[in-house]
């Protein structure tokens, strides 16, 4: 629906009850609501599937929930105000999955808009969701737009979602009781569903060389990009609705030849996108657009004749993929680095925002939880904003009141940092970073003493930044709760001087681009072993309260005792035994995954550091109260057996 719909007067009027005025699609909407018998003044019927039904309902769309939550979850801190919810509905208009303030689920919709929930037209009158599924249009339900009058009170916002094969596959739906901004929210339910469209295209075509492209190189990061997927030998496989409206008037059926849509050498092309990035090239119709490579989610074994196995290679390579041998070796250790992977769609977005604030001058401060990448996420905002620059990392629980003004400043201590006419034989960390950027790790450990030292160096570098050879940028980063909840003492001085961009670095159970994060742990630990699509599925549905260094350590004690290259159900025996050593969520825990994983990460430090509550504090970086909080009953059981 455009601003056009909406100031456009020409409708037809086709019942005397309806207003002047009103849109089309909600005059057709009335009409049927009237022929379906339903009484404007009267009460909507509330159907909900049975728990059996709504089940077999969860488990047919399981593998799209997964892409849909996080963009719920997304949109859901998109949306300001207050009295809102988001959800997502099946292409049936049954509710699923929905996100609610405490007003909102308080009131008569949060009682309404539950999982399980039909909201057909027949049933429950004009409503947006309803009316998406009806039309296959993203549309706008407000006030008195609602057939039945008890829902006058609320505006709702809905978009469907499709298949490459324009399938309905789902509604994004939010519901407010906020009367103006209607555009936007609109904006921003249609924005989550195009994402989810684009997510569903890759994850269904994780096995091909998908390519990305559009007329301005700007726009191949956003929604509106155009994609194709093909096949090992340039034949498309499938087009999304953007790429199939772009290369309007030419054939992009199933099979066609990509040669036959641009004009290219499929094999030579593949060389351009190895060796460029991204390259510009011409359709049959003459029109220029940008193209690049978007890496897969996962790789298959090709076979192929020998003439072009120089070929393939390059094209796996591109793709991503391994080449499969046919006969069993012994475990070969990789010599390849760890490579870091950035293609979750908010952290991609957390990332480029961060380093646009960095680029401006602002420090950057990354808070999550242990192992979940914040030193690597520093490394890619610094290389993003610095190139090549070095970045240097000070871990702060190395510093204490006695050592810091030597570790940080050097022998003459802080008289030859800020006197730069002072030589120093030995400079500190501080002085050695001039002309780079500096990550204050664990930077909740710092007493506040140390912090207003810090302070200072900030604010005396940002100073000289025109002058002189200067500390370019800082990072800092710690756990979720360090600038939340009171748990930490922070110096006004250090507070003000480190306020700028803050992100929060995703657990690798919320990260969209998990199946890529476990191929690269892999890659780095064997040249030769594969995870076969059922490991990678029981990979993608565990939890991991260890984040990365449980993943890492499931995946290597796979490679030591797989028997043969292809890692299949047997990655299940050595996830949850190396980590959690027979460690349960205390009482108060149970039954909440985030409140699981934070007390076994406790309890399991405390029983590796013999109990010392003081060192698990600092360790972990929580308060003594929490660590007590967590080890309380495991306390009490060891002073009954005493």
């Amino acid at each position: 629906m455009t601003n056009n719909d909406l100031n456009s007067g020409n409708w037809n009027q086709p019942d005397e009850n309806i207003e002047k005025g009103t849109l089309p699609i909600i005059s057709d909407s009335w009409i049927r609501c009237s022929d379906y018998g339903l009484d404007a003044s009267g009460k909507p019927e509330e159907p909900v599937l049975s728990e059996k039904k709504f089940r077999g309902v969860l488990e047919h769309n399981e593998s799209i929930r997964r892409l849909v939550v996080p963009e719920l979850e997304l949109l859901y801190n998109q949306i300001a105000g207050t009295n809102f919810m988001v959800a997502y509905a099946d292409g049936n208009g049954v509710v699923l999955d929905s996100i609610q303030d405490h007003d909102f689920l308080a009131g008569k919709g949060g009682k309404a808009v539950i999982p399980g929930s039909i909201w057909k037209e027949r049933q429950r009158g004009t409503n947006a969701l309803g009316l998406a599924v009806h039309t296959r249009r993203p549309v706008i339900v407000t006030g008195q737009d609602h057939f039945f009058h008890t829902l006058n009170d609320l505006s709702c916002f809905a978009a469907p979602f499709f298949d490459h094969e324009n399938n309905l596959m789902g509604v994004i739906d939010a519901t407010s009781n906020a009367k103006s901004r209607n555009e936007h929210t609109l904006a921003l339910v249609k924005l989550a569903s195009r994402n989810i469209e684009n997510r569903l295209f890759t994850k269904q075509f994780c096995d091909s060389l998908i390519l990305i492209f559009h007329a301005r190189q700007e726009y191949l990061m956003t929604t509106n990009v155009a994609m194709i997927a093909v096949d090992e030998y340039g034949f498309i496989k499938a087009a999304n609705a953007n790429a199939k409206s772009v290369l309007n008037g030419i054939d992009i059926g199933h099979m066609r030849h990509l040669g036959g849509v641009f004009e290219v050498n499929f094999f030579d092309f593949v060389d351009k996108l190895r060796s460029n990035g991204t390259i510009t090239i011409k359709d049959k119709m003459g029109s220029v657009v940008f193209m690049k490579a978007q890496s897969p989610i996962s790789g298959k074994a090709v076979n192929i004749d020998v003439g072009q196995v120089t070929k393939q290679r390059e094209i796996n390579s591109l793709l991503g993929k391994e080449e499969f041998h046919s006969k069993v070796a012994a475990p070969k250790k990789s010599t390849r680095k760890l490579l870091c992977t950035f293609e979750d769609e908010i952290l991609v977005n957390e990332i480029a925002s961060a380093a646009h604030a960095m680029a401006h001058g602002l420090p950057v401060t990354i808070v999550g939880d242990n192992s979940t990448g914040k030193t690597e996420i520093a490394r890619e905002i610094h290389k993003r904003v610095f190139g090549e620059t070095k970045l240097t990392i000070i871990d702060c629980r190395l510093l204490n009141s006695e050592n810091f003004e030597g570790y940080l400043y050097g022998e003459c201590a802080k008289v030859s940092f800020y006197d730069r006419d002072i030589p120093n034989s030995k400079e500190g960390k501080l002085s050695r970073s001039r002309g780079g950027a500096v990550l204050l790790k664990n930077a909740h450990t710092l007493n506040m003493l140390i912090q207003d030292e810090i302070a200072e160096a900030i604010n005396y570098e940002q100073l000289q930044l025109a002058e002189y050879p200067s500390i370019n940028g800082w990072f800092l980063s710690g756990p979720v709760n360090w600038m939340g909840d009171g748990e930490f003492e922070l110096s006004a001085r250090f507070e003000n001087a480190i306020n700028g961009r803050r992100l929060t670095s995703p657990t690798l159970s919320q990260r969209s681009d998990f199946p890529k994060i476990a191929l690269a742990f892999l890659a780095s630990c064997s040249d030769e072993h594969i995870l076969s699509p059922i490991a990678m599925k029981i990979l993608e549905k565990e939890s991991w309260p260890g984040n990365f260094m449980q993943l890492n350590k499931a995946i290597r004690h796979a490679v030591s005792q797989s028997k043969g290259k292809v890692i299949r159900h047997e990655i299940r025996d050595f996830i949850k035994d190396p980590y959690y050593g027979g460690i349960k969520p205390c009482s108060s825990c149970l039954g909440s995954p985030v409140k699981e994983k934070t007390c076994i990460m406790i309890q399991r430090s405390w029983k590796e550091t013999g109990g010392k509550v003081s060192l698990v504090a600092q360790r972990l970086g929580v308060s003594r109260n929490t660590v007590y909080k967590h080890v309380r009953e495991n306390l009490s059981l060891h002073r009954l057996i005493k």
